[in-house]
């Protein structure tokens, strides 16, 4: 199949319709149910630092948490790196567990290259999604054997702390079914997406926000178009 000429796509009027919502409701405010206990009781298992994902009485977690995760990371420990790493799969997992004693496992299999591979991501994840997105899965192979785009792209999208800037915004199988279905990004696959494909997608997201940016006379973050295309 042909690539999608992505110049062409345009935002949906649903999702311009949504930008009128308060940032702080739809992005800062969007909560997920956690697992609390199942994730401290498994890390420490494993032997990896980084618990307690939560406190005892905590049972959620919210894009504004891990944005101010994110917000302390700039010199951040082995210990506090891998901590932003469980609170992002314990909000990107909700009560859904699959395949996450898999991904601790892989951690603990290799803590130290794990490690140097989220410092690169993080860092990249500033400036430039294809080099961010790489440094995770270089040459379309985990890093972290079962850390795959959907959620790889949520450790490069948190990175950002919520700064209305920030280049990279996750993709899952949720957000690529809208691109596909509804904006006709029609040779979009349906998962294991290629390095390419996901800077197109960050490029397609900075298109439209500036353009919804101008039109709403405030600046308008990639993940308010994401957050639409995760659940419109």
């Amino acid at each position: 199949m042909d690539r999608t000429d992505l110049s062409r796509l345009q935002l949906p009027h649903a999702a311009c319709a949504a930008l009128a919502e308060r940032r702080s409701e739809r992005i800062d405010g969007h909560t997920v149910p956690i697992a609390g206990d199942w994730w401290n009781t498994e890390i420490t298992a494993a032997h990896l630092p980084g618990a307690p994902v939560t406190g005892p009485d905590v049972t959620q977690l919210s894009r504004g948490d891990l944005f101010r995760d994110a917000a302390n990371l700039d010199a951040g420990s082995e210990e506090e790196l891998l901590r932003f790493l469980w609170r992002v799969l314990a909000w990107g997992s909700g009560m859904k567990l699959r395949l996450n004693r898999k991904r601790i496992q892989a951690v603990a299999d290799s803590p130290s290259s794990a490690v140097a591979a989220l410092r690169h991501a993080l860092h990249a994840a500033r400036e430039d999604p294809a080099q961010a997105y790489e440094a995770l899965r270089p040459g379309g192979r985990n890093v972290i054997a079962y850390l795959g785009p959907a959620f790889s792209t949520k450790v490069l999208y948190f990175a950002g702390s919520g700064a209305l800037d920030h280049p990279c915004v996750i993709l899952d199988y949720r957000v690529a079914a809208t691109l596909r279905d509804t904006c006709k990004w029609d040779s979009l696959g349906k998962h294991g997406w290629p390095t390419d494909t996901y800077a197109r997608y960050c490029a397609l997201l900075d298109r439209w926000a500036r353009e919804e940016s101008r039109r709403l006379g405030r600046r308008i973050g990639l993940d308010e178009i994401e957050r639409w295309l995760f659940r419109p």
